[in-house]
């Protein structure tokens, strides 16, 4: 506790000292204070004139810790986000799994209030609704933008919290390039792989190939971890307005569960095989932006248990966006969505499938230069749940002396799942379906925030919000069986503090900082969160990086394996991680990394702990 209060006093000094001193040329550039982004429109657009509340990790981070799994990596730049892990590497699916992802609070068991987006589509496993942790990687990464709260205009089912958008690196340097980076550390931990990348301006592609693999650091039970990853990208500039675009990737993983550290296993192994796609034609006249996306992927699962299933999701995106003139621009967009697959239960495979059709409209308007204007609707209708409309607006506003104001009110929905529905929970005395008279889950997000520029170097940024979510989807029991029903609703009001901090030409500094309160507990999702790092360059080719993080009122389920959900509060941590990277040459870089400096005990999910300082290495070769 004295660790984390001691790291906010020191953001608060920060504010304040720096927001006096003279201003002069930012000459690091390495995080841009006004980014383009594409999340929050589905065009580019800069971030200070939309409403939404939107982080972004870029391309200069993601290179330099790209040796972690990418939802850490967001968990750890990303205010009110949090995502749990129960070993070194490795997340799994099911009961006892880690990557659960909750964004203020609204994440859900398994993570499926929360889109995660592989450029703009998508990516979920079709029976469970919920993304797949294991199946990202950090291999083809140009950027990750999140949305903090309700991005379901836009996005759909499943973004009633936020939304997470993995962007590939679509510009590639003229000619054939190679970038492969290798780590070792504890534990036997090595991670690798190979991109070998080609463009001429006209025609590029990207083909990436990726290992992972670690034999845990648990000696009471197997949390080993072994995967196989690849890749490619093709884009095809046809003319000066047209643009096609085919992402693909596959993933193989081999995941252990050690189970608690009151029941030990050796023998809880997942397998899960993923692989998905989209083929986008992208095209760009003067006053008319738009493209057209048929995305699909897919899934085997094979647990210990003898569960195995079969799952898909494909959709067709269509994106219109017409300038009216240089201040207004009105966009609409249809997304279509078919999910399901066979699961195989007590020696029989039950097979289900559901559909969404959505249309949707959203504008923007300048007024006075100052003054942005942001709104729009969804009109979505899922097979079994119904229909639903779904609304935002919000207003920023470019005040004098660096001042940016902006407001917005958001819903957020999310569909019933196939599980939900239709698979489980179900006996062997009593198989069959759940129920099919579900509601959608809702969300209700109120939010205001206040960025300021205070010299060309620093600013930061203040956000409050109010989050009201209703009819959450939880597992009960009804005549002495377990079932799906719509109970209860949450009041979520927080707060979210981020900023960044050049002093050219060596140091860059970010923080953030979020404080939430729940009307009742929440497993998962930590009361107060804090994160602050440090870019040093040192020289033109050595850099260090010092990356801490506090975790405060966390809550877990005492037992994930049973049917109840009990809350046991967790002890407070800090972490400090360590690395840094020397460029030898052009075609030769050295990195090392110290984890858990301070080798602080600590959990994110109840009985299941968190190694202690470990260590690694890496080359990275470039042509």
């Amino acid at each position: 506790m004295k660790n984390g209060l001691l790291l906010f006093i020191t953001v608060s000094l920060i504010n304040s000292v720096f927001a006096s001193m003279p201003v002069f040329r930012d000459t690091l550039k390495v995080y841009p204070f006004d980014p383009v982004v594409v999340t929050g429109t589905r065009i580019e657009m800069p971030k200070k004139d939309l409403p939404v509340a939107l982080s972004v990790i870029t391309s200069t981070v993601i290179d330099e810790q790209n040796y972690k799994p990418l939802l850490d990596l967001v968990s750890e730049n990303v205010p009110g986000l949090f995502v749990t892990q129960r070993t070194n590497l490795g997340y799994g699916v099911s009961s006892g799994s880690g990557g659960q992802i909750s964004i203020r609070g609204i994440g859900g068991y398994p993570n499926t209030q929360v889109a995660v987006l592989i450029d703009g589509r998508p990516d979920i496993m079709g029976l469970f609704g919920h993304a797949l942790g294991d199946a990202y990687f950090m291999h083809d990464v140009e950027k990750i933008e999140v949305i903090r709260g309700p991005a379901s205009v836009l996005y759909g089912s499943n973004a009633m919290g936020g939304a997470i958008n993995i962007i590939p690196r679509h510009e590639h340097q003229n000619g054939f390039h190679l970038y492969a980076p290798i780590t070792y550390g504890n534990y036997n931990t090595s991670q690798s792989f190979v991109r070998n990348t080609y463009s001429n301006g006209n025609f590029g592609y990207s083909l990436s190939l990726g290992y992972r693999n670690s034999d845990g650091f648990r000696t009471d039970a197997n949390d080993s971890y072994y995967s196989t990853s690849g890749n490619l990208e093709l884009h095809s500039t046809i003319n000066d307005h047209l643009k096609i675009i085919l992402n693909s990737y596959i993933s193989n993983s081999d995941i252990n569960d050690p189970g608690q550290v009151t029941a030990p296993s050796d023998t809880q192994l997942y397998k899960i095989d993923r692989r998905g796609g989209d083929l986008t034609l992208k095209h760009s006249f003067e006053r008319i932006i738009g493209e057209l996306k048929v995305h699909y992927n897919s899934g085997y699962h094979d647990i210990f248990d003898g569960y195995k299933s079969d799952d898909y999701t494909t959709g067709i995106l269509l994106t219109e966006t017409f300038q009216i003139n240089s201040n207004s621009r009105i966009s609409g967009g249809i997304d279509l969505k078919n999910y399901g697959g066979k699961a195989l239960l007590y020696g029989s495979w039950l097979e289900h499938d559901v559909s969404e059709q959505s249309i949707y409209t959203t504008f923007h308007q300048k007024i006075l230069y100052r003054i942005n204007v942001d709104g729009g609707i969804r009109y979505t209708d899922h097979s079994i749940a119904g229909n639903l409309f779904i609304p935002a607006i919000g207003l920023t506003a470019v005040l004098p002396l660096q001042f940016i104001v902006k407001t917005q009110y958001s819903e957020g929905y999310r569909n019933p799942t196939i599980n939900e529905l239709y698979l489980f929970p179900t006996t062997e005395v009593r198989p069959g379906p759940s129920t099919t008279e579900l509601k959608q889950e809702t969300t209700t997000n109120y939010e205001f925030s206040v960025e300021k520029q205070f010299t060309n170097r620093l600013t930061s940024t203040l956000t409050v919000y109010r989050t009201n979510a209703e009819n959450f989807i939880q597992k009960g029991f009804v005549n002495g069986g377990p079932l799906y029903q719509n109970t209860g609703e949450i009041t979520i009001n927080g707060v979210e503090i981020d900023g960044q901090l050049l002093l050219p030409p060596r140091i860059a500094l970010n923080w953030s900082i979020s404080s939430s309160s729940y009307s009742q507990l929440i497993n998962g999702s930590p009361g107060e969160k804090a994160n602050i790092a440090m870019r040093v360059k040192a020289t033109k080719d050595l850099i260090f990086g010092i990356q801490g993080q506090w975790i405060n009122n966390l809550y877990s389920d005492s037992n994930p394996y049973d049917y109840q959900i009990n809350s046991v509060r967790l002890d407070s941590y800090t972490l400090v991680n360590i690395n840094a990277n020397w460029n030898v040459n052009d075609y030769l870089s050295l990195s090392a990394k110290i984890n858990n400096v301070f080798d602080e005990g600590y959990e994110t999910m109840y009985g299941y702990p968190m190694p202690g300082r470990n260590f690694t290495i890496g080359i990275t070769v470039k042509y």
